[in-house]
């Protein structure tokens, strides 16, 4: 079941992260940095409509690892081969620590850490919705989870003025706890967005722009300049979140006009929707050319750049999907294998 709205979130999520991948400009990457927050929440939206009460845990985390792992694993099965044919001297394939990192997405060759966020998030995701559809009462569902990220950026501060304590090395921002938590907390409100009214959502978008708003201007105060919410998203900060969850909602309650005037150009709505079903590959065959360019014409035109590393993971993307899909599977005589291979290689 897929909603044209939440596909067309997807889309803006997508394009707005491989945004940030070819280095624009201070103020550009600023107003874009709402991206990896609004994948969160529409993953909240998706499972609010498609989860199966009924399925067991287990079956739905393996259906997680094949929609999520396998794929990243997949990739930099073919990644890490060919870079070193064609670059043996790359930095990619000059340390096992970092082909091992990549495949457990931490570090590693960069760029896969995303895919870790969702895997966190899809862990605990059936537990945040069972507390979602207990909690009828949208105010005290909201209550909790604004007080809740404001809990945790107490901790992250207290984190923040120990960091260099090795006992708490596992919390850092390297690791599980300090994404799953605010993480999360934006896949709960995924979850209620859609629920809500719009004087609701309109208010919630205001609230946390005004929390963004006074903290740029108290660390504008105390440094005399900007301070980008970039510098706090590692972990996440209340002042990267309440950015992003602001400029989310927003983009949510115009996507209702952006849909329509989607609808009046068919071609461009079906390649629209086509990017947002498939961005998981879309996300992965972009990285080489983004590392490619970053090297061979590290001054190239943003825009320009923008555009080959977009088509580049579109076209790679829809030419493996189309060939899985047309030629291989209608190959394949069991009917699990060929679901399979559509799960992971597709999506």
């Amino acid at each position: 079941m897929r909603s044209v709205k939440i596909d067309l979130l997807r889309f803006i999520g997508l394009s707005m992260i491989i945004l940030a991948h070819v280095h624009p400009g201070a103020i550009v990457f600023q107003l874009r940095n709402f991206d990896v927050p609004l994948m969160v929440i529409v993953s909240g939206m998706a499972f609010a409509v498609s989860f199966n009460e009924s399925e067991k845990y287990s079956e739905y985390i393996w259906k997680r690892v094949k929609r999520l792992v396998l794929p990243v694993w997949a990739f930099l099965s073919i990644y890490f081969p060919l870079v070193f044919i064609f670059r043996p001297s790359s930095s990619d394939v000059g340390s096992l620590n970092v082909i091992l990192g990549s495949y457990f997405m931490i570090n590693g060759i960069g760029f896969v850490w995303i895919i870790r966020v969702f895997i966190l998030v899809a862990l605990v995701a059936p537990f945040i919705y069972g507390l979602h559809k207990k909690n009828t009462s949208d105010f005290k569902f909201l209550f909790t989870v604004i007080l809740s990220l404001f809990v945790f950026e107490l901790f992250r501060y207290i984190f923040s003025l120990h960091s260099e304590d090795s006992s708490l090395t596992y919390l850092s921002a390297e690791y599980s706890l300090f994404y799953l938590v605010p993480y999360s907390l934006l896949f709960a409100l995924g979850l209620r967005i859609p629920k809500l009214g719009r004087e609701v959502n309109y208010a919630l978008s205001f609230f946390f722009l005004a929390i963004f708003v006074s903290i740029a201007v108290t660390l504008y105060i105390h440094t005399g300049e900007f301070v980008s919410t970039n510098d706090y998203k590692y972990p996440p900060s209340i002042y990267y979140t309440s950015y992003a969850i602001s400029v989310s909602i927003f983009i949510w309650l115009i996507s209702d006009r952006i849909q329509h005037l989607l609808s009046r150009v068919k071609l461009l709505e079906k390649f629209v929707l086509h990017i947002a079903r498939n961005t998981i590959w879309i996300y992965l065959w972009h990285i080489p050319m983004v590392k490619v360019l970053d090297k061979l014409v590290p001054n190239m035109n943003i825009l320009l750049k923008y555009v080959i590393v977009s088509s580049f993971g579109i076209t790679v993307a829809s030419c493996q999907i189309w060939i899985l899909t047309r030629f291989l599977i209608p190959r394949i005589k069991s009917v699990k294998l060929a679901k399979n291979l559509r799960v992971v290689f597709t999506g």
